[in-house]
């Protein structure tokens, strides 16, 4: 049994076992996006690169077996640097977003394209849960919010624009009265927190800290919640809609104690009851050990954004997380697409007879939740919590644009009508789920088509993706590092509800 060193640490392995699976059982992570357990090494992506210390070459993890006495290490320089020029490499060819311009453009990070799949499903208790968790005073955004995530919209640049604001806004005065499981939080943390100020940047930092588990206390110096919503008029907002998702917010476990006035020297005292402070008052305040700031918005939505974000770092200070701001989440973004790409796109989403090619008309009852959400075109990725290309382009920062090919890319989908479809524009040619086709006896499976920059995953004989995969479809979707093959009505939304996504 050989002996082997990673990151000066020894351990002795079974004969053939390799440097990747030698690691990991010392608990080293090394990038892959091509290895997948139970499939040969594919040694395709070469991401899984590691130094021999005695010869100074760089191996594959994935495929070099460990021999007696090597020295290896795993993240010295020109490893990282080889890493980062791999992913820059498979980027340049790369086309896909990893979130929708409307999410991408909403400032309370909610996950638009998942409340339009839920709504459209008739899964409206869950598609309550989004918007909630998303937007927290969804209602009041519902009359209040300028939607500037209606305005990059593709739909709108094909025909016309979602009416995602439209959408939120009846979902949620329906949810309010009839979906209790809203309120639900963990256990209590046994933290508490003090937020100065119950406006739209207080309420929505009291929301998410509650969903973490923690005691929260809002302080508000006027009688009734709400800040500068409380001085709009009727016809704008109207007070009960207000008021409604206040008394939510306090149906939550948020303690909200009105007329108090809080000062500097207020503030030190809290700092001796609670375990973290928000100031979410407009009032200049300075941000260090337990005092954060969370800065007020003329407009509510980004208001709202704002207390998410601070109720983000308050969590990670009080849970020991390190504090620190992260370096901007790694995103792709295809860019303006052509008439032809938009229409490849709708005809890809219109899988069944209810969804309409055409807007609705404004004499038409919009009421129809269902209906409008139908004719969504799901531009996000399938995979835009999970997706490992996205995970390690963003650890080793890697930029999408540091290699242009002159080679036209187009969008473009294999699979129209089926359950699971192939995005070829999202495909790095791992070549994993040709394997996987075939570990499962697949009577007609996958196979690689073309050569060089040409090449591409295909389905023999001209036979559907669906007939293809008939036994493999599942692990083929699971392995697939992109959502290259994806199924057509599944994403990994379990990720996305028990993560609260912010932009941080």
């Amino acid at each position: 049994m050989p002996t082997v060193t990673i990151n000066n640490r020894e351990i002795e392995v079974e004969e053939g076992t390799t440097l990747l699976q030698a690691a990991r059982t010392l608990d080293i992570e090394i990038p892959t996006l091509c290895y997948w357990e139970g499939v040969k090494p594919m040694n395709s992506c070469m991401l899984c690169t590691v130094r021999n210390v005695e010869t100074g070459q760089l191996h594959s993890s994935c495929s070099t077996q460990a021999m007696e006495g090597m020295k290896i290490e795993t993240d010295t320089g020109d490893v990282c640097v080889a890493r980062k020029e791999v992913l820059e490499l498979i980027l340049s060819e790369h086309i896909g977003d990893c979130e929708a311009p409307c999410a991408h453009t909403c400032p309370a990070s909610m996950n638009i394209p998942v409340m339009m799949r839920e709504i459209y499903e008739g899964k409206f208790d869950d598609a309550a849960f989004t918007i909630h968790n998303g937007l927290v005073i969804p209602w009041t955004l519902g009359y209040v919010c300028p939607a500037p995530c209606e305005n990059p919209c593709r739909r709108k640049s094909y025909d016309e624009t979602m009416k995602i604001r439209m959408l939120h806004r009846d979902l949620a005065e329906k949810s309010l009265q009839e979906n209790p499981e809203l309120l639900e939080c963990p256990p209590d943390s046994g933290k508490r927190v003090a937020i100065v100020g119950a406006g739209a940047t207080g309420m929505a930092a009291a929301w998410v800290l509650r969903k973490r588990g923690h005691n929260v206390t809002l302080f508000e110096k006027d009688e009734k919640a709400g800040g500068k919503l409380r001085d709009l008029p009727d016809e704008k907002l109207p007070k009960h809609v207000l008021d409604t998702e206040i008394n939510f917010i306090e149906r939550l476990g948020v303690d909200i104690r009105y007329s108090q006035s809080i000062d500097e020297e207020t503030v030190e005292t809290f700092k001796e009851e609670y375990d973290a402070i928000v100031i979410a008052c407009g009032k200049k305040a300075k941000s260090g050990g337990k005092v954060f700031a969370a800065k007020e918005h003329k407009l509510t939505v980004m208001a709202v954004g704002n207390g998410k974000t601070t109720a983000a770092w308050v969590d990670r200070y009080m849970t020991s997380v390190d504090p620190k701001p992260e370096k901007k989440l790694f995103e792709s973004k295809i860019g303006k697409m052509v008439k032809a790409e938009m229409e490849a796109m709708r005809d890809h989403n219109e899988n069944n007879e209810a969804m309409p090619v055409a807007p609705i008309s404004p004499e038409e009852n919009l009421s129809d939740s269902r209906k409008e959400a139908g004719r969504c075109l799901h531009c996000d990725c399938r995979k835009r919590v999970t997706c490992t290309l996205r995970k390690w382009s963003h650890e080793y920062g890697a930029e999408q644009r540091k290699y242009n090919t002159t080679e036209e890319k187009k969008v473009s989908f294999f699979g129209l009508g089926g359950e699971v479809y192939l995005e070829p524009g999202k495909c790095i040619r791992c070549g994993l789920c040709v394997e996987i086709a075939e570990k499962y006896g697949e009577d007609i499976g996958l196979a690689f088509s073309g050569r060089g920059f040409a090449m591409e995953i295909k389905v023999p004989f001209g036979r559907s993706l669906d007939e293809g995969l008939k036994k493999s479809a599942a692990e083929c979707v699971q392995a697939c590092p992109t959502a290259a093959i994806a199924f057509r009505d599944k994403e990994d939304i379990e990720a996305c509800h028990t993560t609260t996504w912010i932009k941080l």
